[in-house]
């Protein structure tokens, strides 16, 4: 069975990954108002849609090592083919 990409969900641990930052920093990011609104809240927590985070990543700056790129290049760098291993 395939799933629809615009259906592809991310919990906390999935964005915290995809980030490179700590669970904590994934609930700072999501209180506030830039941060794509979760899809559901279960008991082990937030869920987000992928597409909406790699939307709001592509949009975002770094500074340090990766200055001038964005969160999604800084990521795909680091992390290769990360978010087509769980497609």
């Amino acid at each position: 069975m395939c799933m629809d990409e615009s259906m592809r969900l991310a919990g906390a641990h999935e964005v915290k990954e995809l980030l490179g930052v700590s669970r904590q920093r994934v609930y700072q990011l999501a209180a506030k108002a830039d941060f794509p609104k979760p899809v559901a809240a279960l008991a082990q927590g937030k869920v987000w849609l992928l597409g909406d985070i790699e939307r709001w990543l592509a949009g975002r700056r770094i500074f340090g090592k990766g200055r001038g790129k964005s969160f999604e290049e800084e990521v795909r760098d680091l992390s290769g083919d990360y978010l087509k291993a769980g497609a």
